[in-house]
């Protein structure tokens, strides 16, 4: 296993700093998706209701 992270002309520097980022942007992908939407009620509607006679 020690050979796969000798130096190997750089590639595996990359991908020790850019495999925890991936797998960051891979989770806020995920959770972005999983996150309820907030429905807005058109503008018009919502000044109607506030008024009073």
């Amino acid at each position: 296993m020690t050979w796969l992270l000798a130096h190997q002309g750089g590639w595996d520097e990359f991908l020790l700093f850019a495999g925890p980022i991936a797998l960051a942007v891979i989770i806020m992908v995920i959770l972005e998706r999983r996150r309820p939407r907030r429905t807005e009620e058109p503008q018009e509607e919502s000044e109607s209701q506030n008024t009073t006679p």
